[in-house]
């Protein structure tokens, strides 16, 4: 169980990256968009597409599964904090089921959109020009898969009561929380 924990980290990580990268390029872009635009005139093409349709949506979808694996998603937990570990255990496990419940449906929902984007080859027009999209579809069902992955092995993990293997907490969050 452990080893299994150990690759869905390594997955998120992977996914942090992606995400860092896809940071990285939108300030790279947006950046020579507006010199292009108001010291030269002449603005890169696509721009918003590109931000609005590749980058937003890769990073957004790509770090739901970090995000899981951190537990940083919102929560209130200022009663069950008071309860017995058994019970919060148990209020654990049901959350997690409903996020895999969830999810999957998101999940299922994104890959039929991204199967039916593919398939007509979907663009969006800025200007003059024809920009292909259908490419960043693939990012939901994917960032999903991992946070359905990762909630489902939480659960199994709870249950059994085995170690992990997750890397749940960064040093800078909890010095960040302290």
């Amino acid at each position: 169980m452990f080893l299994i924990g150990k690759v869905l980290s390594a997955l998120a990580k992977a996914s942090t990256l992606i995400g860092t990268i896809c940071v990285v390029l939108m300030m790279l872009h947006v950046t020579a968009d507006v010199i292009g635009r108001y010291f030269f005139n002449a603005p890169l093409a696509g721009t918003i597409v590109v931000v609005a349709n590749y980058y937003m949506i890769v990073l957004v979808f790509i770090s739901i599964g970090v995000a899981e694996e951190k537990k940083a998603h919102i929560s209130v937990e200022f009663v069950t904090d008071l309860m017995p570990r058994k019970v919060q255990s148990g209020f654990s496990v049901f959350s997690n089921i409903l996020t895999v419940a969830v999810i999957t449906v998101l999940m299922i929902a994104g890959y039929t959109e991204a199967v039916k984007k593919t398939n007509i080859g979907a663009t969006l027009v800025e200007g003059s020009q024809m920009i292909e999209v259908w490419q960043s579809y693939w990012a939901i069902p994917v960032g999903a898969a991992l946070m359905v992955l990762i909630a489902a092995y939480r659960i199994v993990v709870t249950v059994t009561g085995q170690r992990n293997g997750l890397n749940e907490t960064d040093l800078n969050a909890k010095l960040i929380n302290d």
